[in-house]
């Protein structure tokens, strides 16, 4: 990630200030972006490396793949809008960190992170090189990208909370940093069904899954530490966060494949911000650090 000038970080306290108000929303398909900024940081899901399903498929679409992810701003530049495409990733990444809980039971998990079972799959050093560090960046109204994985599940599975993971400081260069406890900012969590005769998450027009959203589902979003952390080539740590959607009725998944994905909103300014993020040179400033997919 590249560095940004001063301005952006007085910018970015500007923001903080007075759009806190603003509605938290994920914007639907329009085509356009309805927001470029860097002024909250950037929100990037952590992967997995569990098969608790089978080792098949995988990262590498060969196999018939576990990344997908989903774009509607342009800016981003040459890539279909509106509709889910299959991004080629590594043959041990399972797909986007996820587990599933029913009371203090573990009913599924890609990853092994609550129960120290991930061996050095976030270490750069360890057997797995770079695989278990990269990310997928998800933020549905901020550049408008998210990124969704594969999970499983063999027989009806009840669960009432939902952990998903990010990079809690998003990227210690970024301008920026992400600070996962801005009030200003929200979260969402989304499940899709599969396109039957394709690994695909069924396109809903939105970025919203036609199984599970958040948007519409009683419930709390929480966040913490989970105690580990990405360690760099160089020996140097990344944290790992966990976020935690508690339901408030448990949501049961009948047998069969899924695709998980969790980002972050930003408040959406007023128009009168919009203009003033233009005259302080705001527009498009994100993109020139912006990464879908970094280590």
């Amino acid at each position: 990630m590249v560095s940004r000038s001063g301005l952006c970080l007085s910018v970015a306290a500007l923001l903080a200030a007075m759009l806190v108000s603003s509605a938290l929303q994920a914007a639907p398909f329009n085509g356009a972006g309805d927001n470029q900024t860097d002024a909250y940081g950037y929100y990037y899901i952590i992967t997995g490396g569990k098969f608790p399903t089978g080792s098949s498929p995988n990262g590498d679409n060969a196999s018939g793949g576990t990344m997908r992810y989903l774009v509607d701003d342009p800016a981003w530049g040459g890539y279909p809008l509106g509709q889910w495409q299959k991004d080629d990733w590594f043959t041990d990444n399972a797909g986007f960190a996820l587990t599933l809980k029913n009371g203090e039971t573990t009913v599924y998990d890609n990853n092994g992170i609550e129960d120290g079972t991930y061996g050095d799959y976030y270490n750069a050093n360890g057997s797995h090189d770079l695989h278990g560090l990269y990310r997928g960046y998800s933020m549905s109204n901020n550049f408008d990208w998210v990124y969704a994985g594969y999970f499983k599940v063999t027989e009806a599975t009840t669960f009432d909370t939902i952990i998903g993971y990010f990079d809690a400081n998003g990227g210690a260069s970024d301008a920026v940093p992400f600070n996962p406890a801005n009030p200003a900012i929200g979260f969402r969590m989304n499940i899709w069904s599969n396109v039957t005769g394709d690994l695909l998450p069924t396109n809903t027009g939105s970025f919203s899954g036609d199984v599970f959203c958040t948007d519409s589902t009683a419930g709390k979003f929480s966040q913490s530490y989970t105690g580990v952390s990405r360690v760099m080539p160089d020996n140097s740590t990344d944290p790992i966060n966990r976020l935690v959607y508690t339901l408030g009725t448990p949501v049961t998944l009948q047998p069969g494949t899924y695709w998980f994905s969790h980002d972050c909103t930003v408040p959406v300014p007023e128009p009168a911000f919009f203009q003033m993020g233009a005259l302080l040179g705001m527009s498009g400033l994100g993109l020139l650090g912006l990464r879908r997919r970094s280590a």
